[in-house]
């Protein structure tokens, strides 16, 4: 009799874990893939662990860094390329003075996304984080360009 009852409540709560195993979470405690971190999406898109992940994510930046600072192209696969491009030496405008300023030519990283990334940014559920104004030339803040004159000529008002 012992032996059944003991045999009884091992089948009982055998069985009472083998539905909590199978049974998924509940909804509410489901992690929505957009809230999870970069690194975990990844890590699982990878089929690596999630150290391994961010270990990646954190070489990143300083090998692009050396590799862009020996003037190397550095192609992302997906992503883009990132290189070092040169902007001339060239003259701007001091807003607000109006003072002809001469700017030293400098190096910056220019990106250039991938065809498919374009194609992401531009779709219906992507939302700008920003939108910038569009660039409007004022040679001189505060006044009216002039109007340029027809081509006529007029006689001289010398006399010899």
């Amino acid at each position: 009799m012992r032996v059944r009852r003991w045999l009884g409540l091992a089948v009982l709560f055998g069985s009472l874990a083998a539905v909590l195993a199978l049974s998924s979470p509940a909804q509410s405690q489901r992690q929505r893939d957009e809230d999870q971190p970069l690194t975990k999406r990844l890590a699982r898109e990878g089929k690596v662990t999630d150290e391994q992940a961010a270990r990646v994510f954190n070489a990143l930046g300083p090998v692009l860094r050396n590799e862009l600072g020996r003037g190397r192209t550095v192609s992302v696969p997906g992503l883009g390329t990132f290189r070092v491009v040169q902007i001339a030496e060239h003259k701007d405008i001091e807003r607000g003075t109006g003072r002809v300023l001469r700017v030293p030519a400098t190096n910056t990283v220019e990106f250039l996304a991938d065809g498919s990334l374009n194609r992401a940014a531009n779709s219906d559920a992507a939302v700008p984080a920003e939108t910038v104004p569009a660039f409007e030339y004022v040679p001189l803040p505060n006044q009216t360009p002039g109007q340029k004159s027809g081509t006529s000529r007029s006689t001289g008002t010398r006399t010899k």
